[in-house]
């Protein structure tokens, strides 16, 4: 019914955005983590003296779990893009089987109108020649 998918179209767009937010602050996150990266690089290469070695390695080691964390989080992103990317084409589905709908009631309607319309003049005519 008309109605039913009303109700489904503003459900799947309560869930479009929320998925949209949810993208919006994955992404945000992946910036920021791309920042401190850049940042890190930028620190390691002005340290100086002979615990260099040492530092460095830490902070690969902490950079290689940020750059996994990072594509995990970029992995998650793209899934999310599908998902809301489903919504609104389930969205746009819906609207047309719900204008659809509208079309063949307001036909239907059309019809009916029409048909009493005829009814009401045969009727007029046949007592005018009775």
């Amino acid at each position: 019914s008309p109605y039913e998918m009303v109700q489904k179209i503003q459900s799947l767009q309560k869930r479009l955005i929320s998925k949209t937010e949810e993208v919006v602050e994955k992404d945000m996150l992946l910036q920021e983590k791309e920042k401190l990266y850049g940042e890190l690089k930028s620190i390691l290469a002005r340290q100086p003296g002979p615990e260099i070695a040492e530092q460095l390695s830490i902070h690969q080691q902490g950079l290689r779990e940020k750059t996994k964390a990072m594509k995990a989080m970029a992995s998650e992103l793209n899934m999310y893009q599908a998902q809301v990317n489903e919504y609104k084409y389930e969205m746009e589905r819906a609207t047309r089987e719900l204008q659809d709908v509208k079309r063949q009631y307001y036909e239907q309607k059309r019809r009916e109108t029409l048909q009493r319309e005829r009814e009401r003049v045969n009727s007029v005519t046949h007592r005018d020649h009775g």
